[in-house]
């Protein structure tokens, strides 16, 4: 799991305040703490009203830079888990200047509101920007004599995930083994913080195609939660669902139902049937089943996540619009495309207000729009909609990556489709061009397509020019 934004406090009670009430600095402290604790619980609209309250009194009362650098850094972790991503930007922005202004430019805490814009960066796709700062927050732990070896660990290890995220998995893989090296010398090989790290490192593992070493090092983070006193329910669930994602895509399906509906139990137990953890649970029980194309009973775990995150999280956070795709890629498969259409346009529309259109789940739902559109036989829609996708992977720097794979493969699809050789040969090269660095199932698609040129060039007589496909095709499909 990736490193949380980071909460400078813990809770107290109290929230129904006055500004006069917030003249002494303890009682600052005791409302900061409250708000943090509503944040925690996703009582977002009272931790907001706390936080304005929180910010006019440190403007009123003219409280010490290390108080005001606190709620602002507070705040923004609310703001990011709410999905106010640029208010969350701005409350980090001003908390770092706090924090150089009271701290000095290389204390801990400036370090942490790096690390928490950083984390911003990555909630909204903006990974170059996301690296780079983190790239900077680890410098300044790295000059804090008073900075610990975890929490650099940790900086280290959040690059690492961006790094994963770009498609730089070997970087990725390098950096979340020196993280967990960093980590064990520290704390020990059994640490809950040392599970954290295992976790990453399996995920990246798992997207080189290396699935034995990604299993073993989930199920080494599993037996350290288990081990833990005392037992965090909702960790221990984060990493039997991590395990059941991987079984999924071994193809053991039994034993993947198992951990993703035991990781649901887990998380419903802790934290309750409404709770948005509950939520992705279930969505993703909805995934394996979707994968196993038991439809009837993927569409009424994707609904009741769907309502839960609409509930909780409103209708256009996030985790709102993830559902929403999955229900797309749902009717999609049943052939509803006028209706997968729809779910993917709003997708997409949530997704684009939230991160920009170059942000990886834009760019995803886009996809699954493309996809729908190309069904319908609405191929220059579909098209457009891949030469946006095209244009929003190069502003990201996400070229070569396997989003960039996925595009241009799915333009060669429409294009074929279409009996234009030329073009789809074109984008078909151009994925070949860099399929090294793709996952596996990447390449047999490649492979796969390749093969259906061929056999489009057999139609038409190219006897040459179908070998050559042919003989490309066998290049990149399993042996």
């Amino acid at each position: 799991m990736r490193a949380a934004v980071i909460f400078v406090l813990i809770a107290f009670e109290g929230l129904a305040i006055e500004l006069h009430e917030l003249r002494r600095t303890e009682d600052w402290e005791m409302h900061l703490a409250k708000a943090a604790q509503l944040a925690r619980e996703q009582k977002f609209e009272e931790a907001q009203t706390l936080y304005t309250h929180l910010t006019k009194a440190a403007q009123e009362f003219d409280f010490p830079l290390l108080l005001k650098a606190k709620v602002r850094n507070n705040h923004g972790a609310m703001l990011t888990a709410s999905g106010r991503f640029a208010d969350a930007e701005k409350a980090f922005r001003e908390a770092a200047v706090y924090w150089v202004n009271s701290a000095g430019e290389n204390s801990p805490q400036r370090a942490a509101s790096l690390n928490n814009l950083g984390e911003v960066y990555r909630q909204m796709g903006r990974y170059a920007d996301a690296e780079k700062t983190y790239n900077d927050s680890l410098a300044v732990r790295s000059a804090a004599s008073r900075d610990s070896e975890v929490q650099m660990a940790n900086t280290i290890s959040n690059i690492g995930e961006v790094q994963r995220m770009q498609g730089k998995f070997i970087a990725a893989r390098a950096a979340f083994e020196k993280g967990l090296e960093i980590k064990r010398r520290a704390l020990g090989n059994s640490a809950p913080e040392v599970a954290n790290t295992l976790n990453n490192l399996a995920a990246v593992l798992q997207d080189l195609g290396l699935l034995d070493d990604a299993q073993k090092h989930y199920l080494q983070a599993i037996a350290i939660r288990q081990n833990s006193a005392p037992l965090d329910r909702p960790a221990l669930a984060g990493a039997i669902n991590n395990l059941g994602t991987l079984q999924r895509r071994r193809g053991q399906m039994t034993e993947a139902r198992a951990s993703l509906e035991r990781a649901a139990t887990l998380w419903e137990e802790s934290l309750g049937p409404e709770h948005p953890s509950f939520a992705a649970a279930i969505n993703n029980i909805g995934e394996l089943l979707l994968a196993s194309d038991n439809f009837a009973a993927a569409e009424p775990r994707f609904r009741r996540a769907l309502s839960i995150f609409e509930s909780k999280l409103g209708p256009n956070h996030l985790q709102t619009a993830a559902a929403t795709d999955n229900l797309g890629v749902l009717f999609l498969r049943q052939g509803k495309t006028a209706g997968a259409e729809a779910f993917f346009r709003h997708a997409l529309k949530a997704r684009e207000a939230a991160l920009g259109p170059e942000s990886l789940p834009a760019i995803e739902a886009a996809h699954h729009l493309a996809q729908a559109l190309h069904t319908q036989r609405r191929f220059t829609e579909s098209e457009n909609v891949l030469g946006s996708e095209l244009a929003a992977i190069e502003r990201a720097g996400l070229v070569g990556s396997p989003q960039h794979g996925h595009v241009l493969t799915e333009l060669a699809y429409v294009q074929f489709a279409q009996r234009r050789l030329e073009a789809g040969e074109r984008s078909l090269n151009a994925a070949a061009e860099f399929a090294a660095k793709l996952p596996s199932d990447q390449q047999a698609t490649i492979g796969s397509l390749y093969e259906a040129y061929a056999s489009l060039l057999r139609a038409q007589r190219r006897g040459k020019d179908a070998d050559r496909a042919g003989a490309r095709a066998k290049s990149f499909l399993p042996r």
